[in-house]
């Protein structure tokens, strides 16, 4: 074989070999693998959560369900008063719905430096009020460098930080960046018959 051609496949297996080591191996001494653990002490179902609110840096916004409605349908409290009828309730259903059932791929305990997670200070902060009026904080931190996954933490625990699926923390900053308005319904139509 060339010696060129065995100098390349060999570099390729030392750095190959180090990703894996140093980003998958060695998570550090403070991180568990832990695969779907619950961040709850137990799961919420779909009308557990009643309250959802979501604060970033620039914006927030304060949903509740709607206790005279027999659907218990979403409403906007602030920044806006919206009735369920203008608000698009599966987003926001779906965002409590999917915080009420979070789960982490990892956990990582001990932690004194928030900062290094995007965590001091938070990107976005989200409390959770469950039907017995019981109240969860979440803080939702930086990206990770792979797997798509977000740092996130109960505010209750500043030493333990989960990783959690980006997409439930994307969709929360979306409800503040593109607000859950229900579409308008299109304009009735006339159909004619052409002959």
């Amino acid at each position: 074989m060339n010696p060129k051609v065995t100098a390349i496949l060999v570099t390729l297996l030392v750095l190959g070999g180090s990703y894996v080591y140093f980003f998958e191996l060695e998570a550090g001494p403070e991180a568990t693998d832990n695969r779907a653990v619950s961040i709850h002490q137990r799961e919420y179902g779909e009308y557990d959560v009643v309250g959802l609110e979501v604060v970033g840096p620039d914006s927030s916004a304060h949903f509740a369900r709607a206790a005279e409605a027999s659907s218990r349908d979403w409403q906007m409290l602030r920044p806006t008063a919206w009735p369920p009828d203008r608000i698009d309730q599966v987003r926001v259903n779906g965002s409590a719905y999917r915080l009420g059932r979070l789960t982490a791929s990892q956990i990582i305990t001990g932690v004194t430096d928030l900062a290094q997670y995007g965590l001091a200070p938070p990107d976005l902060t989200v409390t959770l009020t469950i039907s017995n009026g019981q109240k969860i904080t979440f803080l939702a931190g930086a990206q990770t460098p792979v797997n798509d996954s977000r740092y996130f933490q109960r505010a209750a625990d500043n030493q333990t930080v989960y990783l959690v699926y980006g997409l439930a923390v994307d969709e929360l900053q979306r409800l503040l960046d593109d607000p859950p308005l229900a579409s308008a319904p299109l304009p009735p139509t006339t159909v004619t018959a052409v002959r």
